[in-house]
Formats: structure tokens, sequence, C-alpha cells
């Protein structure tokens, strides 16, 4: 299907001249080719040309260009004027390009070319600037006071490579990172992301003095620009004095035809068998009823460092920290109502680390509204000394009924206006819109709730003013004060 341009113009130019005054022109490009009204580079059209074009729209590859008058893209144009009949052949166009683009004219790349219209089409070979040329640019076609723009950009060669890292900054010994968190990212000279390498163009090295070795960089899917560390990356600790890699950091770079990347570092750590438990926190001190807390136990390796990816905390078996966890009151709860409780996860097996210096085990707080409180015992938290250290940790909290929005009122006193949310929102930030009737200006004050969960605002300036409080989901009915 072809894609008409229609450009309203106010003179009609040459073929004003010839076809009458109410000739209005415009130019039309045929089907396969741009869009020309798009200004980002996000459309789906392709390009018709000689078969050099990137796979990805809007885009000119200068890299593959065998020669400066080769076109990596040709551009087809029917001229119609506003009724949609053809233009005359005759016809004078000029045709203008700016940014990293020109048109290819025999042997010679121009910015800009005047000719002739055919009666039929009018057909531009589009090329990059220069072999090397990258960035943006735009084709305008002038005819008869009528005109049209198509945005293209030069894909130029790799000018820039970035590795990144999004998953864990250390790794426990003998253990393989995550899968597909490490990225490699090629760009050109102006900023534009280029396919991805495959990985036969892709050559790591690593620093001097770095754990591993180049080859502990691996894929687990071929050529999609994603990686990880192999179990050789980084060595285990055999004991406190052979050390391993621990303490050390994988420090590598990627390297794309020249184009040598940034350097990217993960610590080693050792596997956890020397792990030292250096205290817990928990997330709050109140939940709803049947409510979670969270309860995050910090550790680190034998030496220090914040026990790296994939290290594995002994919680569970003779000689480990030996990890116990119980729950109080330990009376059992009502008929119809269910007694808190602490998950198997983080306490009843093994931890494997999956976040770098930590593991949480969650609590369920009661079903009904009472305060308790859990203790964590550990055997022995440091497995790094002789000596046996015994560790206790208790968390109180509170199991609270939610806050109810129909429990959510505001009331008037002449010009002062008190919203009641009810006792479960002590402390808690409530919001008071005012909107002035005349004027349709809405204003919102923030009051912190006292230990009613109450707040009150006073009204100083004359006027009518409709009123409610809002806190999360509870919203109180409106209220009018005049004054």
């Amino acid at each position: 299907m072809k894609n008409k341009f229609v450009t309203a113009v106010t003179t009609a130019g040459l073929l004003a001249g010839i076809l009458g005054s109410a000739f209005v022109p415009s130019v039309k490009a045929a089907a396969g080719v741009l869009d020309a009204t798009e200004t980002t580079f996000a459309e789906t059209n392709t390009l018709t040309g000689d078969g050099l074009l990137s796979t990805t729209p809007l885009q000119l590859v200068s890299a593959t260009m065998a020669a400066v008058n080769e076109a990596d893209a040709t551009i087809t144009f029917d001229i119609e004027d506003s009724s949609g009949t053809n233009l005359p052949a005759g016809s004078i166009y000029t045709a203008v390009t700016t940014g990293s683009i020109r048109i290819a004219n025999g042997s010679a790349l121009v910015s800009s070319v005047e000719g002739y219209y055919d009666g039929t089409s009018l057909v531009l070979e589009m090329a990059a600037s220069s072999t090397t040329a990258a960035g943006t640019g735009t084709l305008t076609i002038r005819i008869g006071g009528g005109s049209e723009t198509v945005y293209y950009r030069a894909v130029g060669a790799a000018a820039s490579v970035t590795l990144a890292n999004a998953g864990a900054t250390a790794l426990a010994g003998g253990k393989a990172s995550q899968a597909d968190k490490i990225s490699i990212e090629v760009k050109d000279a102006a900023g534009f992301v280029l396919s991805t390498p495959a990985d036969a163009d892709v050559t790591f090295t690593v620093a001097t003095g770095s754990a591993g070795a180049a080859g502990d960089v691996v894929t687990t899917t071929a050529d999609d620009g994603l990686f990880k560390l192999d179990t050789t990356a980084c060595d285990a600790a055999t004991s406190l004095t052979a050390v391993g890699d621990t303490a050390k950091s994988f420090t590598f770079t990627a390297t794309v035809a020249t184009i040598v990347s940034n350097s990217l570092s993960i610590k080693c750590t050792d596997d956890g068998e020397f792990a030292k438990i250096t205290g817990a926190t928990a997330s709050a001190k109140s939940a709803d009823l049947s409510g979670a807390i969270t309860v995050t136990f910090s550790v680190q390796d034998g030496f220090g460092n914040a026990l790296g990816y994939g290290g594995v905390v002994d919680i569970v078996g003779a000689g480990g920290h030996v990890l116990a966890g119980t729950y109080y009151p330990t009376a059992d709860a009502a008929a119809g109502d269910t007694k808190g409780s602490l998950a198997a996860a983080g306490r009843t097996a093994d931890v494997t680390i999956s976040t770098v210096g930590s593991w949480t085990n969650v609590i369920t707080v009661d079903s009904w509204a009472r305060n308790a409180y859990v203790t964590y015992t550990l055997a022995d938290s440091d497995l790094s000394t002789a000596e046996v250290q015994a560790w206790t940790k208790t968390f109180k909290f509170a199991s609270v009924e939610p806050a109810d929005e129909s429990d959510a009122s505001i009331s008037k006193s002449k010009y002062t206006v008190t919203a009641d949310f009810g006792v479960a929102f002590k402390g808690k930030k409530i919001s008071i819109v005012v909107e002035n009737v005349a004027t349709g200006s809405v204003v919102t004050y923030v009051r912190k709730a006292n230990s009613l969960g109450k707040v009150s605002y006073t009204i100083g300036r004359k006027g009518t003013f409709e009123i409610y409080a809002m806190s999360g989901d509870a919203l109180t009915d409106t209220v009018v004060v005049k004054r």
C-alpha cells in the first residue's frame, strides 16, 4: 500500500504557473519506503536497496559500503497534486540532505541535486556521507511549493564496547555466577547500538593479578551477547591459610574488532566453609493480621568479605552454625485463629547465597491482634574460629488490625475540620485536600496523625471550601466550610 503525504502550501510555485492557482502539490513515498512523517527511529517499514541494509529499519550501514558511489538504499517517490493526479514530466524538483546522509550522484556523494520529474517516479540513491559516518540525517524533496522530509540514520563501525554486570558483585569460590547477567553492548560513534557481536568476535582479557583466566567467561546461549563466570573463575579457600582467590577480584575486559571495553570486576570470596554470621535485622515492628515480617541475616566469609553468590551457609548440620527459631507466645491459637509461624526457607536447610552477604527468613504474624516475639539462636556464629560463639537475637513485634476505610471520618467545628482515621493510623501521614469552590484551585496539606489517628486543619481565609482527607486507600467524606 502507498502512503500519501499531502502538504498544503500557500503558493503554488512553478507548477502553479503551469497548472493554475488551484494546484497544491505533495510528495508521496512509494510502498516499502520510509514514512516521512516519522521523526523518531522507531519506524517498522523497510527500505528497498542494494542488499547492504541493516535488518533494523531506518538504518544505512556505512561500514559495509564497498565504495563511496555505492548507495545503501534506494527511495522512490511518486509526485501528486492534492487531487491525487500524478505530476507531468518536466516538473523541476530539488533534493537536499542534512547530517550524515548524502545522495549518490554518479561517483560522488552530494548534499543536493536538482532535476526534472519524469512523470512516473523520482528515484534517489541514498548513502552515508562517508564510509565511517555515523548519526542522523534528513532528505527533503521540494517541488512546486510542496515538500516532504524523510529521516535516516547512518550506522557507523564499532566505536565503543561496554561490559555490564546485572548480577552478583561477589562470587563464592568454586561456584558459577548467574547465567546471562554479564552483557556486552557495541555502539557506533553516534551512540547507536549495533547488532550483538558473535561470540567468536569477542575476545576477553583478564587483568594482571586477576583471579581466573579469560576462558572462565562463558556463554549459556551462543551469540546472544550474554555471559557468566564459570566455576573455575574463583578458586575456593582450602583453609584459613590457603586462601585461594579469596579477596581477589576476577577483573576483565572485552575486545570487539580493535575496540577495548571498560573493565569489569567481580570479587571472589571463600565458599562459606568458614562463614561468620554477623547480625540480623527485621523489616518492621508490626504487620497486619497474618502479615509478614522479613528477617535478614548478614554473613561474611572467613576473611571478612560479604559472602559471595553461590556460597553455602551450614545452618543445619552438626559442626555448622545450627540455626533455630521459636515463635512466642507458644500457646495454641483459639478456634478460628491462626498462630504466627516461621517459614522453613532460610531456617531448616543449609542456605545457598543468592544475594551477596545475606539471606532471609520470613515471619508470618498471628491472625489476631497481640504482641509477640521470635528468638533465633545459633550454636556457633563464627566457623572461622576454633571457639564456639553462641548467638541469640530476639525480635518483638505486633500483629495489628488493618485500617478499615469505613472508619475514616471528617467533622467540622466552625472553621476547623478534624479527620479521624482511628488508632491504627497513629503517626501516619494524612493528606487534607482543600478545594476553593469559587476558583477551583486545590491545595493538599499533609499532617501526621496523633496517637488517636486524628489530624486537624483550620481555614484561615475567606471563601467556601470543600474539604476531605485521605491516607492510602482510606478516604473520608467531603465537608463544606464557609468563612
